[in-house]
């Protein structure tokens, strides 16, 4: 081919030269867009370039709206922080402390109404024996009976509280032996002496009593024994009640409050 015509055919294709160029360009970054994207829609080889392109861009706006999405909800786990719920092993504890508390202050109310209630009785038992006392004090008996002991005074004195109406000797001279000339003895002169010989011997140690004879017996404190006929109702004791009291004897008359 003459030169001229070879220069003329160079010329002649260069502009398909050009676009080839221009292709494989356009295909290049085509590629490097697709691989910017992420994963991409390749269209079908009978799918129409225009469809193709469309699927591609929903297919980014998709891509891009996941991670928008997945970074806000990071964003939001992150920004949130969990309440934390009081804790269970405190509150048991706070409840038994304050039902220890409960207990120990009924406890405590408690032992306060018992000891209030212990001191009433005792106030209260306390008056009664003043009272039972008086009972065999209070009646204003004061004979002597012929200058006896003291402690036998005491004793003759409240008895004839809790059994009045009885004649009273005391000192006094007596054939044999006898613990009245010394003054520590008293005859209760009565024909039913039953309930005072055994009031005596009941409250034998409380009154300091050494023994007592009624109606021919005598009792020292192991129980009645009979005695000797001496001849007369005086000399056997059947009209009055004899009472001996031990020597320096401290007696409690009070305990005289459980007869008559």
């Amino acid at each position: 081919m003459p030169e001229g015509a070879v220069r003329g055919a160079s010329r002649h294709r260069s502009p398909a030269r050009s676009a080839m160029r221009h292709g494989a360009v356009a295909a290049g970054l085509t590629g490097s867009a697709l691989a910017l994207v992420g994963p991409a829609v390749i269209a079908l080889p009978d799918q129409d370039p225009q469809d193709a392109a469309t699927t591609l861009e929903l297919s980014a706006q998709g891509a891009s709206l996941a991670d928008t999405a997945s970074a806000s909800s990071s964003s939001v786990g992150s920004a949130v922080t969990p309440v934390s719920e009081p804790s269970g092993g405190a509150a048991s504890a706070d409840l038994i402390k304050a039902a220890e508390r409960d207990r120990a202050a009924d406890a405590a109310t408690a032992r306060r109404a018992e000891a209030d209630a212990a001191a009433q009785r005792q106030t209260q038992q306390a008056a009664a024996e003043e009272e039972r006392t008086a009972s065999v004090t209070g009646c204003g008996a004061s004979g002597s009976y012929g200058g006896v002991a003291d402690s036998v005074q005491e004793v003759g004195n409240a008895m004839e509280c809790v059994f009045p109406g009885h004649d009273v000797l005391g000192v006094g001279s007596r054939g044999g032996q006898s613990d009245h000339p010394d003054g520590y003895a008293l005859d209760f002169m009565t024909t039913s002496g039953d309930a005072i010989a055994d009031c005596v011997i009941e409250n034998k140690g409380d009154l300091g009593v050494e023994y007592v004879i009624w109606d021919q017996r005598i009792n020292t404190g192991s129980g009645w024994e009979s005695m000797e006929d001496r001849g007369g109702a005086t000399a056997n004791h059947e009209d009055h009640v004899h009472i001996s009291f031990e020597r320096g004897g401290s007696p409690d008359v009070s305990a005289l409050r459980s007869c008559g």
